[in-house]
């Protein structure tokens, strides 16, 4: 009976996990709807959004997909 107890809820919190997730996911998914990165014959990104908010990301997603690297090594220095 123990068995099936711990089963049923380690189902439970393994299925509220993934629909964080989800909602998570889909919010970024709509952010990056919001925004257009063009880039020219240099590879310059002109990034294009509805908000200010959506050009900063749109600034962001086109600097880590030059280097991403740097911007994960700034992140871990800003954070300590």
């Amino acid at each position: 009976m123990k068995r099936w107890l711990y089963l049923l809820l380690l189902i439970s919190f393994s299925s509220c996990k993934t629909e964080k997730a989800n909602t998570e996911l889909a919010r970024w998914e709509q952010q990056a709807a919001n925004i257009t990165i063009i880039r020219d014959n240099f590879g310059v990104p002109h990034v294009y959004g509805k908000t200010d908010a959506d050009a900063v990301f749109g600034l962001l997603y086109a600097q880590c997909e030059d280097d991403f690297q740097r911007v994960e090594q700034n992140y871990i220095w800003a954070i300590g």
